[in-house]
């Protein structure tokens, strides 16, 4: 019953959420082929003052057309529709969550019920998290379609890895949202909190010295563009040991903020 209340509350922004990210992804991949003859003219790249830019700039210009659209993929429909779209996606759906509740003066009544505080976390998370993952999904799936009208070819198992991290990405946001909306009575609060860690993350970002420390480090161009060009196999997402693991970091920051979220539930009063 609560995961079904729970999907019926989200449905509605979850499909915004898959028609916002196919607008983003549809008409910069159907354009490419223009897009490609304007970047190998241009020079705007290059006087940039960030390094990074300057790597996505010598990606998407690649002589090679074929390695400069996985480029171009890398950088339209993660590095910027998931990492923004997906992100604010997770928050607004995390926000409501028990927040919600204590605003509309039913947060009593939901613990009230005689079910463990565990399995209302879970009933109202699970949903929430298929809302945010699948719609990454379907739409880069998409881009396969997409990528062929204009006689290219994406391939499928990277594409599906690089979904996979994008959506775990988005689930660390989502599970830290929701602690703080149980911990915190007000939803501005819980989204005044995540914006400003989050534009805290992105100055961080663009500091050339201590972009290491932040966490869209972990999920930005120059590791997506490795993992469509087939240069990052999966061993290596997940493997903190021998490769680089940032997917297993991003899950393992779900599972705490989670846990802290099933901590703080158990211990909240009405």
């Amino acid at each position: 019953m609560i995961a079904g209340k729970t999907w019926r509350e989200t449905r509605g922004m979850a499909l915004a959420y898959l028609v916002i990210l196919e607008l983003l992804c549809a008409p910069v991949l159907l354009l490419w082929p223009d897009i490609y003859a304007d970047l190998q003219r241009s020079t705007l790249f290059r006087s940039m003052p960030f390094d990074f830019a300057k790597r996505i700039f010598e990606g998407i210009t690649d002589p090679k057309e074929s390695a400069a659209y996985l480029s171009w993929c890398a950088t339209m429909l993660f590095f910027r529709s998931t990492n923004l779209v997906a992100t604010a996606a997770a928050v607004l759906f995390g926000t409501a969550l028990f927040a919600r509740e204590r605003e509309n003066h039913t947060f009593e009544f939901l613990l009230s019920r005689p079910v463990a505080r565990g399995t209302i976390l879970w009933q109202k998370f699970w949903p929430t998290a298929l809302c945010v993952t699948i719609p990454i999904y379907l739409v880069n799936a998409s881009a396969i379609f997409w990528s062929r009208c204009i006689d290219f070819d994406l391939p499928k198992w990277e594409l599906f890895l690089a979904s996979t991290h994008a959506a775990v990405f988005a689930l660390c946001f989502l599970a830290a949202t929701t602690w703080l909306s149980v911990r915190l009575r007000v939803q501005a609060h819980v989204a005044a909190a995540v914006g400003a860690f989050a534009i805290l993350q992105i100055g961080i970002y663009l500091t050339q010295r201590i972009r290491q420390f932040s966490l869209f480090r972990l999920a930005d161009y120059e590791w997506y563009s490795p993992i469509l060009a087939g240069n990052t196999p999966a061993w290596q997402m997940f493997d903190p040991i021998r490769g680089h693991g940032f997917t297993t970091y991003l899950l393992a920051a779900t599972g705490l903020f989670y846990a802290l979220a099933w901590r703080d539930l158990r211990r909240a009063e009405p």
